[in-house]
């Protein structure tokens, strides 16, 4: 055995970061959509609204009742490769109702785009909500949060340390109330390393840049870390440095884990009202 990562050889390290890893994933895949086309159906919502000029640069607006509502921004998860936010607009059953405007984005997936690319769009439809709230979107511009799952858990961390006005001149130093990472992958070291890099194609320099456990600062909005107690130990580890790495810095962190639920039935009952990841998302957003 040659490790190559962490004690892991290649064969341990891919079976960590494994694609599908419940039987049922792809019936999964189809009641997501399911779900998410009779939200969308019978929930008033603005789709497809532009934030940038590529095709990719793409949003959904589910409107709270109240027009100043805090915000969801959610980013959707794929290991960057794959899925959609018409795959998941059933989040708004799990918010709306609660008074929670929503933000479901898309932004551009490997390998036809890099992941400076990913991270830049997805910076840029956070700026553009925060630019846009309050009109186009309805809500609350001071309470914007972001979640995401799986790479929308790296993404939802990226912009939570995100130097806005590096970013953008235009913006403040925080645009972001909170934000809600389940399944997250903080440090892209083992990505580049696994089989996953022969779609993502990350270099050494690009996984460090692009990871949130590097770029970890004083002064990071207050963030709720979620993970299913079956997912691997890789998936429990990175959530355990990225939290002990923002504490450390003084930042509000609060962890959770949900046992008996795998990587993808973890985030499926984000829709479900009264569930711990449902509750966990409504108390970060004071609701």
């Amino acid at each position: 055995m040659t490790a190559i990562y962490r004690g892991y050889d290649q064969e341990g390290l891919d079976k960590q970061y494994e694609r599908l890893v419940a039987d049922d994933a792809f019936e999964t895949f189809d009641r997501w959509r399911a779900r998410s086309d009779e939200t969308a159906a019978r929930r008033p919502a603005r789709l497809d609204i532009a934030y940038g000029p590529s095709g990719t640069e793409k949003l959904d607006i589910f409107p709270a009742a109240d027009p100043a509502a805090p915000i969801l921004v959610y980013i959707h998860g794929g290991y960057w490769i794959w899925k959609d936010k018409a795959d998941f607009r059933f989040v708004a059953e799990g918010v709306v109702d609660a008074g929670v405007t929503l933000v479901v984005i898309n932004y551009a997936l490997t390998p036809d785009h890099d992941m400076d690319e990913i991270t830049r769009q997805v910076r840029a439809a956070l700026a553009f909500t925060w630019k846009n709230a309050g009109g186009l979107v309805p809500g609350d511009r001071n309470r914007i949060f972001a979640a995401g799952h799986s790479a929308g858990g790296h993404l939802t961390a990226v912009v939570t340390t995100t130097d806005w006005p590096a970013f953008d001149p235009e913006l403040p130093p925080a645009i972001l109330a909170g934000g809600v990472a389940v399944s997250g992958i903080y440090d892209l070291e083992p990505i580049r390393l696994s089989y996953l890099n022969e779609t993502v194609g990350l270099d050494a320099a690009m996984a460090g840049r692009n990871s949130p456990l590097h770029a970890v600062h004083a002064g990071m909005p207050p963030l709720t870390l979620v993970v299913g107690g079956d997912e691997s130990d890789e998936f429990k580890r990175q959530q355990a440095s990225f939290a002990a790495a923002a504490t450390a810095l003084g930042n509000t962190v609060e962890t959770l884990e949900v046992p008996a639920h795998h990587h993808f039935a973890v985030i499926e009952t984000i829709a479900d009202r009264g569930s711990p990841l449902n509750a966990a998302v409504l108390k970060r957003l004071g609701v």
